[in-house]
C-alpha cells in the first residue's frame, strides 16, 4: 500500500517549487490522535495563495454640486 502511495507522485506548490510533498499521504488514526503522524502540505498563509488581493478604490471626497 505504501509502495503504491509513493508511485503516484508529489505535489510543488507555485510558490514554493522546492518544497514537495506526497499527493497521496497514508495516516493512521492513532498516529494522529498520539501526534507521532501529521499530514504534511504547504503553509498557504505564507505564500499568499488564499485570496486574491482587491484593487484600490480611488474616490474622490469633493461633494458634487447640488444646484
Amino acid at each position: 500500500m505504501l509502495s503504491e502511495a509513493t508511485a503516484i507522485g508529489f505535489y510543488a506548490a507555485p510558490m514554493f517549487p522546492a518544497q514537495r510533498y506526497p499527493r497521496l499521504q497514508i495516516l493512521t488514526i492513532k498516529g494522529l490522535l498520539n501526534k507521532t503522524e501529521y499530514p504534511r502540505y504547504p503553509d498557504l498563509a505564507a505564500g499568499g495563495l488564499n485570496f486574491k488581493k482587491a484593487a484600490l478604490a480611488i474616490t474622490d471626497n469633493a461633494q458634487p454640486a447640488l444646484f
